[in-house]
C-alpha cells in the first residue's frame, strides 16, 4: 500500500464519523452512477447499524 493510500483511508474513516444521515441521503440523491448509489446506500445502512447498536447495547456486525 502507497503512502498517500494509507494517509487516505483513515481520512475516509473519519469523514464517514463526522457525516450526517441527512449528508449521506443528500449524497445519495445526488449520486450520478450506479455504483456511487450502492456506495451511498452502503454508508447509510452502516451508519444506521451503528446507531442500533448503540440503542439495543450489543454488537451486530
Amino acid at each position: 500500500m502507497t503512502t498517500e493510500r494509507k494517509e487516505l483511508l483513515p481520512g475516509i474513516y473519519r469523514a464517514f464519523q463526522t457525516a450526517t444521515l441527512a449528508e449521506l441521503e443528500t449524497r445519495l440523491a445526488l449520486a450520478g452512477a450506479r455504483e456511487e448509489k450502492v456506495f451511498y446506500r452502503e454508508l447509510i445502512n452502516l451508519k444506521l447499524q451503528l446507531a442500533q447498536e448503540k440503542i439495543v447495547g450489543e454488537m451486530l456486525l
